[in-house]
């Protein structure tokens, strides 16, 4: 994620006037677990929230078609989308302590 190293892009899903974003978690103490959030536009600090310009998705039933999308679409296979990172030497991020 742009400015948010410890955060790898998954997928974006637009819905009319909202932007969904699903990531994994590459560092810190929520490694590995997966996250699909609403964009919000706000600019803060990463180092004191991860999380800033997202928003937690309210609507269990809109989270889970969500959920479904993403998956049916193979967009939240991990290993699939990090060989693509990798494929791509984009990996400075997973080489910084």
């Amino acid at each position: 994620m742009p400015g948010n190293p410890q955060l790898l892009h998954l997928a974006t899903v637009t819905d009319s006037f909202r932007e969904f974003i699903a990531m994994v978690c590459v560092k810190g103490p929520e490694t590995g677990n997966c996250y699909i959030e609403e964009a919000v536009l706000t600019t803060v600090d990463y180092s004191t929230d991860v999380f800033a310009n997202l928003k937690f998705i309210q609507d269990d039933h809109l989270a889970e078609d969500l959920y479904d999308f993403l998956n049916n679409k193979g967009l939240l296979d991990i290993t699939r989308r990090l060989n693509e990172v990798i494929a791509q030497g984009n990996i400075s991020w997973l080489l910084d302590d």
